[in-house]
């Protein structure tokens, strides 16, 4: 047995990861617009505002595999380039210099919910130092 076919192994038995679909990519990137525009407005986003954009966005519940947690923080993660995109600069120049304009991005990166829900794939993978 070579020293990578344990890896081989663990890879066939991993479950298949389906790719998003462009209608995925839609509907994240329609999560991350409506976001965008709470964060814009200094607005905590909640689990509750994220789970029904979601809902909105996919027709369904993640309880229904519909969605999944992942892919709602990913929409978060998505808002927040958004905003930066559309206000990063102006933002800057309001800071002075890139290390003042740092607790600014704290802030607006902090209205979105925390990654505290995981789904059993992803807790069963999850790398411990």
């Amino acid at each position: 047995m070579t020293h990578l076919a344990h890896f081989a192994t663990e890879r066939a038995l991993a479950p298949v990861v389906p790719i998003p679909s462009p209608d995925t990519a839609a509907a994240i990137l329609s999560v991350a617009k409506a976001l965008q525009t709470d964060l814009a407005q200094g607005f905590q986003i909640d689990a509750l505002r994220l789970r029904l954009e979601m809902e909105c966005a996919f027709g369904g519940s993640d309880a229904t595999g519909a969605w999944d947690w992942k892919l709602a923080y990913e929409a978060g993660e998505a808002a927040l380039v958004l905003f930066l995109r559309k206000f990063g600069r102006a933002l800057l120049a309001r800071a002075g210099s890139p290390a003042a304009l740092l607790p600014i991005l704290a802030k607006v990166s902090g209205l979105l919910p925390t990654h505290t829900r995981r789904s059993e794939e992803m807790e069963r993978f999850q790398q411990m130092a």
